[in-house]
């Protein structure tokens, strides 16, 4: 089936199709947004699946919820952690749900809360050198200090491949992307030496995901100090996205978020984290934003201006109950690893398949698939067929989009790592028959933008050749 059926998901509104004329009252940066391939509803995604199969949204999420049925489904999409919040949220949730809680203003973050996160997910404590505040989740935080720094023609750096909502901040703020590359041969970690090259005087931020997003590969402590003091010398502000730091899945790795290293003074390093994928908390939407206090001020009043309402006090005491349980994060890496363990041994009993780099910290890694005669999206397809889901390449970047998946397993089902292993070996035979190739394509020309167009042209020539642009793993 050609990719031309209805839907009725919610993000069926945001198809760029019906502005590809261009109405006459869209600003400049908003035509920009809706060019990016990384704009929800420009990049193929296992809802986007759902269409191609013939379903109906209905047979998939109940009552137009965004979460798979895990008796149903097996979901390795990356949006969600599936194991849930500490058991201490709910019970903070409804002692908070009072009528003096729900009736007034809550502050921007209360005091409790705050030295709860500067400790948790800073590492160190507010004071003359260190400010924090409260944001609707991480993309948020990155939403409105993009949008109190930027100005329109200034470039921000951010790397490719790398997490899908980088870019359109950046796009509305009128600014330009400058994109640098994620190699095998650097480990899949951002090169201090590639972002000293990519600076130019147009330059005005670098944006660092570290764990780093897709890979769950983590800089080190010398490349991190390497970056704050290019950033530093440059005089460019430094956003550091430390948001997937809170499960360690390599004992031996160390994860630092940058602003534990800033404690002499760094007047120019922001730290953003969230709490969705840490803790189980994505339904509630609980950010941070810490740094110097003139940014972190700057930052507020932006906030303030545009969105006026903080975070709930009911939302505030589900997230200090959070941060608070100290055994959580323990309890939770013991099951990633042992989940990863599972997952690792069912995609090397399928020889086609690989890991591009093992995972340190989070809970998700990138598993090449170029090796199979289809490509990712048409693998996607044939997985969410089987009732598994996942995500496939092409909305992180211009690397290798058709060719890996990126997999979340924070699931606490066993079994649906059974349904991977099961589904695997016939999804894979089905996609290299070419049975979704035609609808897969239809869905590219119908975004249109200018890495669709290329997405469509590897697909043509890299799947019916056999040549592919993945060739290194660690």
């Amino acid at each position: 089936m050609l990719f031309t059926k209805k839907d009725n998901f919610s993000y069926a509104c945001l198809s760029t199709a019906r502005n590809k004329a261009g109405s006459p009252f869209l600003a400049g940066r908003t035509k920009a947004l809706f060019s990016s391939h990384q704009l929800v509803g420009n990049f193929f995604h296992y809802r986007t699946a759902i269409g191609i199969l013939g379903l109906d949204y209905s047979q998939v999420f109940d009552q137009g919820r965004l979460d798979l049925d895990p008796d149903k489904w097996a979901d390795f999409g990356p949006l969600n952690f599936h194991m849930g919040p500490p058991p201490g949220v709910l019970t903070a949730l409804k002692e908070a749900v009072t009528q003096r809680d729900l009736t007034y203003y809550p502050p921007n973050i209360i005091p409790r809360l705050k030295a709860a996160a500067a400790r948790v997910v800073f590492r160190r404590e507010c004071g003359p050198d260190f400010e924090i505040m409260a944001t609707e989740g991480v993309q948020a935080a990155l939403a409105y200090a993009v949008s109190a720094f930027v100005n329109p023609g200034e470039e921000v750096i951010i790397t490719d491949p790398g997490y899908f909502f980088l870019e359109p901040p950046v796009l509305l703020a009128g600014g330009k992307v400058k994109r640098i590359p994620l190699r095998a041969e650097d480990g899949y970690r951002v090169a201090p030496g590639a972002v000293e090259k990519a600076i130019t005087p147009r330059t005005k931020a670098l944006i660092v995901c570290d764990p780093v997003n897709p890979f769950g590969t983590v800089q080190t402590r010398r490349e991190l100090e390497q970056l704050i003091a290019i950033a530093d010398r440059r005089g460019i502000l430094l956003i550091n996205n430390a948001t997937h730091g809170f499960h360690r899945l390599d004992p031996a790795a160390r994860h630092y978020p940058m602003s534990c290293l800033t404690k002499k003074g760094a007047a120019n390093v922001l730290t953003i984290a969230g709490l969705s994928h840490g803790f189980g908390l994505a339904g509630l939407r609980i950010g941070f934003l810490g740094g110097p206090p003139a940014l972190v001020e700057a930052v507020l009043a932006a906030k303030s201006a545009v969105t006026r309402i903080n975070l709930s006090m009911p939302m505030q005491l589900a997230a200090l109950a959070a941060l608070e349980d100290r055994g959580y994060l323990r309890r939770c890496e013991k099951t990633l690893r042992a989940n990863f363990s599972i997952l690792r041994e069912v995609i090397s009993s399928v020889a086609p398949l690989k890991f591009m780099a093992r995972p340190r910290y989070g809970f998700f890694g990138c598993v090449d698939t170029s090796g199979i005669k289809a490509s990712c999206q048409e693998l996607t397809v044939a997985l969410l067929k089987r009732k598994c889901a996942v995500y496939p390449s092409d909305g992180l970047g211009d690397t290798a989009p058709s060719s890996y998946l990126r997999l979340n397993f924070s699931t606490p089902r066993r079994e649906h790592f059974s349904w991977l292993r099961q589904a695997l070996p016939g999804a894979i035979k089905e996609a290299e028959s070419g049975k979704y190739r035609a609808a897969v394509l239809a869905f590219f020309r119908s975004v249109a933008t200018p890495r669709a167009r290329r997405v469509i042209q590897e697909i043509n020539y890299g799947h019916n050749t056999g040549k592919h642009r993945l060739k290194d793993h660690v």
